[in-house]
């Protein structure tokens, strides 16, 4: 289709949604053959655009619900429900209810997989909040900016490394299926884009409580990064710094190191030493 004959407000809006739709061909080859969908199985498609992928996933006899917040390509994505196996919901996927939208279309309680191309200016709210529902989920696949997936995928040590690491971390484990250049993908984004494929890991803390801690504790350390572990600690979460220098050594940690150079583990066992502190 001509871009140029579209309507004026719709391109801004997509623009400002971060919308880049998948078109080429051998990359849309790659993406499916990355995702490995087989017959029967449950999809819950996140984005899905004009459906450049979602007609593929269902051709391979996977059961897809797309969830799809622009009301113009929801119109264009119903037109396609004569697929079987396809249906398509309006809707936002940082505000719908998971637990009614998995269970109101997939009666049966197979595994669901989730697939997606998010859009840019969402990707990280949308991952944070997929992440944590393995109740309902059996795996991720999802397109993001090249940037956002190194810093998930960041190891210790690395400048990389920080919060969001660390919270998609504690919830699952990743790991880099392929690359995508800008040519990929309609209009041309500005950076590459990343496939990652997140399998879930058993969550290290029991209550809500602990997870809620364990947040406060990760975003207060990246604070400010030039800081000693102690300084920036004590600064973020607004404590003394013996009381944080006393809750690093009781982990295990070195209150001289820097925040970056902290595993998962370590920040686990920190959030433990906090709450039984105060």
């Amino acid at each position: 289709m001509d871009t140029r004959h579209k309507p004026r407000h719709r391109r801004s809006r997509r623009r400002r949604l971060g919308q880049h739709f998948l078109t080429g061909h051998t990359a849309l080859e790659q993406v499916v053959e990355a995702i490995e969908p087989l017959p029967g199985q449950q999809i819950l498609e996140v984005g899905p655009g004009r459906g450049a992928l979602t007609v593929p996933l269902v051709s391979s006899g996977a059961c897809v619900l797309a969830v799809e917040l622009d009301p113009v390509l929801v119109r264009r994505l119903r037109e396609k429900q004569n697929l079987r196996g396809f249906m398509v919901v309006e809707g936002d996927i940082l505000k719908v209810d998971l637990r009614e939208l998995v269970v109101g279309h997939f009666p049966e309680r197979h595994p669901v997989r989730v697939i997606g191309n998010l859009p840019y200016s969402v990707a990280s709210p949308t991952l944070l909040r997929l992440l944590p529902r393995a109740d309902l989920f059996s795996d991720w696949t999802l397109m993001v900016q090249r940037e956002v997936a190194d810093r998930i995928l960041a190891v210790p040590g690395s400048r990389l490394f920080g919060v969001m690491t660390l919270l998609c971390a504690c919830h699952a484990a990743p790991r880099r299926l392929l690359d995508l250049a800008p040519s990929c993908f309609s209009p041309p984004p500005e950076v590459h884009s990343t496939l990652i494929h997140f399998v879930p890991r058993p969550l290290p803390f029991t209550a809500e409580a602990q997870w809620t801690a364990f947040q406060r504790v990760v975003k207060a350390a990246f604070s400010s990064r030039r800081k000693m572990f102690r300084n920036t600690l004590a600064t973020g979460l607004r404590i003394g710094v013996d009381q944080a220098e006393a809750a690093l050594t009781a982990a295990g940690l070195n209150p001289e190191d820097r925040p970056e150079r902290i595993p998962l583990e370590g920040y686990v066992e920190l959030t433990r030493q906090l709450a039984s502190s105060t």
